[in-house]
């Protein structure tokens, strides 16, 4: 193995990366007052979770009738349907989010850490699994990790992009 690391470029890396972990983890701690520092990043990590436990409910209930109701269809076709049934309408239900009076950045910010959980979940199966077992990983994640992803977070960017279209953020200005 060849190594060609300069231990000073190697400690000012290490040093960015320490920075750059200090500054992410310290937007979850408290400030004086006893508030968050960034309650969006809170907010919609937590709403992550409970977006992973409707699309898990949502696939334990509706995955049994409709493979009751598709037996004997082609696996290809079973397993699309098993796959989109249940993700619609998880969608569906993690959407009533964009309805609350709250900040509109939630619904995408939600997805978007579903999506990096779910990512992480990916390679720390790779990795526990081997790489013998990639196209079985792939193949479960595709079928219930892929489509959640695809149809909640598509269309939390859409209906985001959508309201920011009709309603742009005001620019402070440094008048005052």
């Amino acid at each position: 193995m060849l190594s060609n690391s300069n231990p000073i470029r190697q400690k000012e890396i290490d040093e960015r990366i320490g920075r750059f972990a200090d500054s992410f983890w310290g937007a979850f701690q408290m400030t004086e007052n006893g508030k968050v520092k960034s309650t969006l990043l809170l907010y919609s990590f937590c709403l992550c979770w409970v977006f992973i436990a409707v699309y898990c409910g949502c696939y334990a209930l509706l995955n049994p009738p409709l493979d009751r109701l598709l037996a004997g269809a082609p696996v290809p076709l079973v397993s699309l349907i098993e796959a989109l049934v249940p993700s619609a309408l998880g969608t569906a239900l993690c959407c009533l989010v964009w309805l609350l009076p709250s900040d509109k950045r939630l619904l995408p910010a939600g997805f978007l850490w579903m999506a990096l959980l779910l990512l992480a979940c990916l390679a720390a199966l790779i990795v526990l699994m081997g790489w013998e077992n990639v196209p079985w990983i792939l193949q479960f994640f595709g079928m219930f990790a892929l489509s959640p992803i695809l149809l909640g977070g598509g269309l939390s960017l859409l209906l985001y992009y959508r309201y920011w279209k009709k309603h742009p953020p005001r620019r402070k200005t440094g008048n005052a």
